[in-house]
């Protein structure tokens, strides 16, 4: 039987690390979207009674459950494909379930391994390594180009200019159409956000000192303060690693992580495609989970107290996200926002479903014109109160089906959601 190897998760468990340096940010989605993480030297492969490959690697992997693991090298050469960790011996070893089941027993040549990418292209780059456009391999007219901008200054240098010791964020935004690194200014070209009067809006840096406003639509990842306090826009916090999650494929991902030192306070950005119920040939099923706001340096960063800024937390507008605006005679219509349709915003507090193994909710969602326009892919509603026990990275099996848990800030608790990672045949 074939093991589903379509998604992909990471965790700063493997050792990844999203610091509270700039440029962080694009080194972790360089990681984890297109090139994967290299395991060390592999010192013995086998193949198991069962078709399962056995791997032993020179130094700890820090792999985890359900991950997906590419090899390649090998002879023979049905051994060069992907697989889903089915077990971890111990810190050197692991136990890999085939996409497609192995006819031969016997490895004549061992190759190299690595957790796989979720599967993207880094399409432009610019000179000063602050940018990127990231797209889907393969990818279908609905996939976006995701531009992530770490970038400080306005481009002549002087009329915007964002203090380097300030909260610390990427400008993150989709759109349909890219011929370079900056091309994010043509009317005609649909993008979300998207204003437009004004295309290149989510991209704008102006002002200086605490007057410095930077971008739009932002994904903050290092601040002085917990989610639910709200945050200086002055002060990136502290050193030190931050705690993810980050989630998907090659249709969407997930980022769910803490801005400040080992915290578990976390909360989601997400880009890309969902599960669309009504026709996309014109509007394309688009969805950007972030923390929109035009403030400058000197105002506070407040998550809770704005629309989207913590999907599905709190209540539907800090739970809400934002997706293009479905009118076909008029497709370049400013965005709008979508809320999810849950039980709560408690999730992962609530035990609204404790009595159930495994309380895994699918998420449709609705626009502010009241229309149903789908579901999201991979992430769920969780039933369950794992408050307490469960407030890292956790692969979790439920009959067959996997699952990864991870948690959230709810009104400065614990609260959390599933990601679905597939069937283990």
């Amino acid at each position: 039987m074939a093991t589903d190897v379509d998604v992909q998760y990471f965790s700063h468990l493997n050792g990844l690390t999203l610091g509270n340096n700039w440029g962080d940010l694009i080194r972790l989605l360089d990681n984890t979207l297109v090139t994967g993480i290299d395991f060390t030297q592999i010192t013995a492969a086998s193949i198991g009674a069962q078709g399962d490959v056995h791997i032993t690697l020179y130094a700890a992997h820090k792999a985890m459950l359900f991950q997906v693991v590419e090899l390649s090298g090998f002879t023979p050469a049905s051994l060069n494909q992907k697989y889903r960790i089915k077990g971890v011996p111990n810190t050197t070893q692991l136990i890999l379930k085939p996409k497609l089941d192995i006819a031969e027993r016997a490895i004549t040549t061992t190759g190299a391994g690595k957790l796989a990418s979720l599967g993207y292209d880094i399409i432009f780059r610019d000179l000063n390594d602050v940018k990127r456009v990231y797209r889907a391999k393969n990818p279908t007219a609905q996939h976006p180009f995701i531009r992530v901008d770490e970038s400080l200054t306005s481009p002549d240098g002087v009329t915007g200019i964002y203090g380097s010791s300030y909260a610390k964020y990427g400008m993150v935004g989709l759109l349909e159409r890219m011929d370079h690194i900056d091309d994010y200014e043509n009317p005609d070209v649909l993008q979300l956000p998207f204003d437009p009067a004004n295309p290149s809006k989510n991209w704008k840096i102006t002002g200086t000192g605490t007057g410095a406003a930077r971008g739009w639509s932002r994904w903050y990842f290092g601040t002085n303060n917990e989610p639910y306090s709200g945050s200086s826009g002055t002060s990136g916090g502290s050193s030190g690693a931050r705690k993810f999650t980050l989630f998907g494929n090659v249709d969407c991902f997930y980022l769910n992580r803490s801005t400040t030192p080992n915290s578990q306070y976390k909360y989601i950005s997400g880009a890309g495609l969902f599960n669309e119920s009504i026709d996309s040939s014109v509007i394309p099923s688009w969805f950007l989970m972030t923390y929109m706001s035009l403030a400058n340096a000197g105002q506070s960063i407040n998550p809770v107290d704005i629309q989207g800024g913590e999907p599905f937390s709190w209540n539907p507008n800090t739970g809400s996200f934002f997706t293009l605006t479905y009118n076909p005679t008029s497709r370049l219509s400013q965005h709008t926002a979508s809320t999810p349709i849950t039980p709560d915003f408690s999730t992962g507090m609530s035990a609204l479903y404790s009595g159930s193994e495994l309380a895994a909710v699918e998420i449709p969602f609705f626009d502010a014109a009241k229309r149903l326009r789908g579901s999201l892919k991979h992430i769920f509603y969780c039933g369950d109160k794992h408050n307490i026990n469960k407030t890292e990275t956790t692969p979790i099996l439920s009959d067959n089906s996997m699952f990864v848990y991870d948690s959230l800030d709810l009104a400065g608790n614990y609260g959390g959601v599933y990601f679905y990672v597939g069937v283990l045949e």
